[in-house]
């Protein structure tokens, strides 16, 4: 998420020259007035620091992108305004992003003038961004931290500047969704100002099956070709710090896929895995703990759309499972003492009860959790418990989102899988989708205009097949693979999309079989001529290819050979890692250096970027600044000038005057 922290840097070069001046004794009066005098010159041209200052904070920020299928390319512009300052302005902010995206470039428009970042070593691209602090000019330095960016920029006074910064990057399906953020506010630091949102999702497999945009209400969907596009506009909008897009494709019933790239040189691979199990001839038998909120904060629609998701999976549960069910306000309610087989008989008892229920009261979440794990019984069952709520907790021993979450996963001795549902505008997804993530679980986001029946039951053949107890994955022809997270602690869940990246050199076979309780499900891919058309296949291979060797560094340290490696991949494709390189960007005249793209890679195929020219277009001239510290520093120099006259001139004539009245006296 953005932190914003704004500092002011005023640079005065001062060298008055001190003359010697004859002892001369001064009065307490006149010493004061001296004091006086100096104190209001010094606030007159030493502006206050920075805190005593309102902060530099962008008015206008527009969010702009493409997401085709599943690769996302996009834009935040934030326009600043330090036109009414007289000194440079230099702020500073984390911008945290999701696995997967990267800060690919940045670039600041003056005056119709852009000027474009380049990656460079990190000592070498803070040293020029020092230097262009120093003489009060436009610069930005990129600095990559463990899970985010730091961006500072120093503004130049008495000018307007755009920054705009490049994100791009592979989105891995998590729970049956997509899912992209935009950090601009933090829950601490709302930013308000104009914001403009335009994203277009697109998909060359299917329709787009569905979308939400969390944050923003009253958005714009139309229809493209393949695909939606979401627009919002508003002026002063106090941005929320739970922004992000959600879509789901109709690739959604899992598979395999295997995307190729070629440079010319290398041939690269992207293979996505998708498993799933959807035939209820494949489930096992399950044991189910329905645990649903039925507080004051569930009224309305939410507390209906609970009972038409309850009632849906009830009738789709075998003969074969068990199952119980728990209500919860501020007290827990049990259906039975224990689990039930799946009747018909007690599915309709089941359902008569939760239809009984009405909404009131506070929300007591944690119990309810840490109750519904207690009801499962000893069986050869697969356990699933499903929470419907809209996880705003208000009562209990514990109402936190981190302590609910530890709370549970310390409770979950028997490993139990939690999927949950969350219903409607407001709801706690945080604390939702990271019950169900932390506990081998699917998380759902039910809005209240959605139907919720038909949703649930898409939902329900995600979260009741069983978890994968094996699997291999065999690779012919490949070499410098690698996984974003390894595959032995990958979920293969049906919905879930892990993601493996090599090169290989002349053809590709990849066979997959991953063992379930019900049987094993297999895949097959091949590639013979690689492909032109996906050139974020390299990109992706060098981001994981990264990863690698700074993990070689976590475990072995850092040698020589493997920071030789990690800045040449990083200069080559244009990555800012942390402590090895930077993006810097500055209107600091550099004559030693010649006019360079974006990045340093041989080839023009290998970096995919909004910025498709690639061209550094850079000024040279700063006169106008230059000309203002020059001013500046004259009136320092006749501030000390008048002073020197009046100490050394006109105070001793005064003296003088003094002392030839009182001796005529």
């Amino acid at each position: 998420m953005l932190r914003l922290i704004m500092k002011q840097n005023i640079h005065h070069n001062i060298s008055p020259t001190v003359s010697r001046m004859p002892s001369i004794k001064i009065n307490k009066r006149i010493l004061s007035f001296l004091f006086i005098i100096l104190f209001i010159c010094t606030l007159a041209f030493f502006p206050l620091s920075s805190e005593a200052q309102d902060p530099l904070l962008p008015y206008s920020v527009k969010v702009k992108g493409d997401i085709v299928d599943n690769y996302a390319n996009f834009t935040y512009e934030l326009r600043f305004d330090n036109t009414a300052s007289a000194e440079a302005t230099e702020i500073s902010w984390f911008f945290e992003v999701q696995e997967g995206i990267r800060l690919s470039n940045a670039s600041a428009t003056l005056s119709d003038l852009v000027y474009w970042g380049r990656i460079k070593p990190v000592d070498i691209a803070e040293e020029i961004y020092n230097e262009t602090v120093e003489a009060n000019l436009t610069g930005v330095l990129v600095k990559a931290e463990s899970n985010g960016y730091t961006i500072d920029m120093n503004v130049e006074n008495g000018t307007e500047s755009i920054l705009t910064i490049f994100l791009e990057g592979l989105l891995t399906r998590k729970m049956g969704l997509y899912s992209l953020d935009f950090p601009i506010s933090t829950p601490t630091s709302l930013l308000q100002a104009d914001f403009e949102l335009d994203v277009s999702i697109r998909s060359n497999y299917g329709s787009i099956e569905g979308y939400s945009v969390t944050g923003l209400v009253g958005y714009l969907a139309t229809v493209i070709t393949n695909g939606i596009r979401l627009t919002y506009t508003s002026t002063s909008l106090v941005i929320p710090a739970e922004l992000s897009l959600k879509y789901a494709l109709e690739r959604q019933v899992g598979g395999s896929k295997l995307l190729t790239h070629t440079n010319g040189t290398h041939n690269f691979f992207t293979y996505l895995l998708a498993p799933s199990i959807v035939e209820v001839s494949d489930i096992v038998p399950k044991q189910y703990v329905f645990v649903i909120d039925i507080s004051g904060s569930m009224i309305f629609s939410k507390i209906s759309q609970a009972k038409i998701a309850f009632n849906s999976i009830i009738d789709d549960l075998s003969d074969i499972d068990l199952f119980n069910v728990i209500a919860f306000d501020s007290i827990i309610y049990s259906l039975w003492s224990e689990p039930h087989i799946a009747s018909d008989t007690f599915k309709q008892e089941a359902k008569d009860w939760v239809n009984s229920l009405e909404a009131s009261g506070s929300t007591n979440f944690h119990d309810a959790c840490i109750t519904g794990l207690e009801t499962f019984i000893e069986a050869t069952t697969a356990n699933v418990m499903l929470v419907l709520s809209d996880g705003e907790p208000t009562a209990g021993p514990i109402t936190d989102t981190l302590g609910i979450l530890t709370a549970v996963s310390e409770a979950n001795t028997k490993k139990i899988s939690i999927s949950t549902v969350a219903f409607g505008y407001g709801a706690d997804e945080g604390l939702m989708a990271n019950l169900a993530s932390q506990n081998n679980g699917f998380f759902i986001f039910i809005q209240t205009d959605d139907e919720a029946a038909t949703r649930i039951l898409e939902f329900y053949k995600m979260f009741g097949v069983p978890i994968a107890s094996g699997y291999s994955i065999h690779i012919e022809g490949a070499y410098l693979t690698a996984s974003l997270v390894p595959l032995k602690d990958s979920p293969f869940f049906n919905g879930s999309e892990v993601l493996l990246t090599g090169l290989y050199r002349s053809t590709l076979y990849i066979y997959t079989i991953i063992l379930y309780d019900s049987g094993p499900e297999g895949y097959y891919n091949n590639a013979i001529t690689p492909s032109t058309i996906y050139p974020y296949v390299e990109s992706i291979w060098a981001q994981h290819r990264l990863s690698y060797l700074l993990n070689q560094v976590l475990l072995k340290g850092e040698t020589n050979t493997l920071k030789s490696q990690i800045v040449s991949l990083a200069l080559q494709y244009s990555l800012v890692v942390k402590g090895y390189t930077a993006i810097i960007l500055t209107t600091l005249e550099e004559p030693d250096e010649t006019t360079t793209s974006t990045t340093d890679s041989p080839t023009e195929t290998t970096t995919i970027s909004v910025v498709t020219s690639g061209v550094t277009t850079r000024i040279t001239s700063t006169t106008e600044t230059s000309s203002q510290i020059t001013t500046e520093e004259s009136d320092l120099q006749l501030l000390f000038t008048l002073l020197s006259l009046f100490v050394l001139v006109i105070l001793p004539v005064m003296r003088r005057k003094k002392y030839q009245n009182q001796k005529s006296k």
